[in-house]
């Protein structure tokens, strides 16, 4: 934990470490909602609620999308309290829309918008079991290779929160970020924090594995080592 709050670097915000100083600066009474992606997973290693019932996940079927229309619900089940949605860029693109929903409803709730360039919990699990990186990350196409490997391909979150009547705020540092919470909690309409964060700052390892299929029989190298590794840990799986 106290390594993770510490973390930084020249070239952006760690998104562990975001998630340590939010646990500090917003009110214990408020409700974080999260599903899929790395954030449940950073979340239930490093986020220590203090208050009953404020910490609500959906983790289970790893449903991409739940976050906003999630906090929604929360809202509406809890009116008193402050509703944050953690969300990652790619999962925001799926289930957005129901930000317009919150405004045309007049519920308030905010959206802290993680962005690290694609589906970076996904590109971590590709390239652990041996694959190249394809198809997970918002880069621009290359002329050269036609591949998806140029520039990543910039999105202005801010200007589509503000098109649905939300206000919202883009942060590059921690001190941004402080200022924004702050002034978020005066708003009486949803808000959205956009954070860039870097990619590949989340948590990971920690004696945990996925189970997930890895080709038996493979001509490369690597996706061989990587079926031995999840043979390996199979085999230490404990069922109930």
């Amino acid at each position: 934990m106290d390594r993770l709050s510490r973390l930084s670097s020249d070239g952006g915000l760690h998104q562990t470490r975001v998630i340590t100083e939010l646990n500090r600066w917003l009110d214990p009474n408020s409700i974080i909602v999260s599903a899929s992606g790395s954030l449940p997973s950073d979340l239930e290693r490093i986020w220590k609620p203090t208050a009953q019932d404020t910490y609500h996940l959906e983790y289970g079927f790893s449903c991409m999308g739940y976050e906003v229309p999630g906090a929604m619900g929360a809202k509406l089940a809890n009116p008193e309290q402050e509703v944050y949605a953690f969300v990652g860029d790619g999962t925001y693109l799926m289930g957005h829309t129901e930000l317009y929903t919150s405004i045309q409803e007049g519920v308030k709730i905010n959206i802290l918008l993680f962005d690290n360039h694609g589906y970076q919990c996904i590109h971590n699990l590709q390239r652990a079991h041996g694959v190249d990186s394809f198809g997970n990350e918002f880069r621009f196409r290359q002329d050269q290779n036609k591949q998806l490997s140029g520039a990543y391909a910039p999105i202005d979150f801010v200007k589509n929160a503000e098109s649905y009547g939300a206000v919202a705020y883009k942060v590059n540092t921690l001190d941004e970020l402080k200022e924004a919470i702050s002034k978020a909690k005066e708003e009486k309409v949803s808000t959205l924090i956009h954070i860039s964060v870097l990619p590949g700052t989340m948590t990971e390892g920690y004696e945990s594995f996925w189970n997930v299929g890895v080709p038996e029989v493979s001509d490369s190298h690597s996706i061989q080592e990587s079926f031995a590794e999840v043979e390996k840990n199979r085999k230490k799986v404990k069922f109930f």
